[in-house]
């Protein structure tokens, strides 16, 4: 077998990628498939979940499960920990076993509340539309009661708070 024989399929083969690229801008994002309820592709939500709802109710483990998504930690107060993706883009704060939040730089548009609603209802075993409010949301989750926060001014911030001893 000579790479000669193998050229024709291989200009074959670029030749149909090139022509789905094509076809796929010019469509344009119509073409795309919806979004399935509870996607979550924003990275600090993803974070939020992972780190702070998942580790609730002691917060303990939420840093190292932060390193999965490239947070690295930052300082250790004693009481608090931060940590930081290396592009600064956004962040982890955890204080004891009373807070878990994460920030974010401002994304545009709904789809961020959208899914900060997605992860903290299937958290909680409840319908993400149940948890629309423009303030903080009560939630009882393992057990324990708490509020949770999705802050947009001058950033994003999404916040979950144990109410035991507010």
């Amino acid at each position: 077998m000579t790479p000669s024989r193998f050229e024709p399929r291989a200009r074959r083969g670029a030749a149909m990628f090139a022509a789905s690229l094509v076809l796929g801008f010019t469509a344009g994002p119509s073409a795309l498939p919806p979004a399935r309820a509870g996607d979550v592709t924003d990275k600090a939500v993803m974070l939020f979940r992972d780190a702070c709802l998942a580790t609730a109710p002691a917060f303990d483990k939420a840093m190292a499960a932060a390193k999965k998504h490239g947070i690295k930690p930052q300082m250790d107060l004693g009481a608090s920990l931060v940590g930081m993706a290396p592009d600064g883009s956004y962040s982890l704060q955890v204080r004891g076993k009373k807070e878990c939040a994460v920030t974010a730089e401002k994304s545009a548009g709904p789809a961020v509340a959208e899914q900060f609603r997605s992860v903290v209802g299937a958290a909680a075993g409840v319908p993400a539309a149940s948890l629309e409010s423009e303030g903080p949301i009560q939630i009882t989750m393992r057990g324990q009661a708490y509020v949770v926060r999705h802050d947009r001014k001058g950033g994003e911030a999404y916040v979950i708070m144990s109410t035991a001893g507010l």
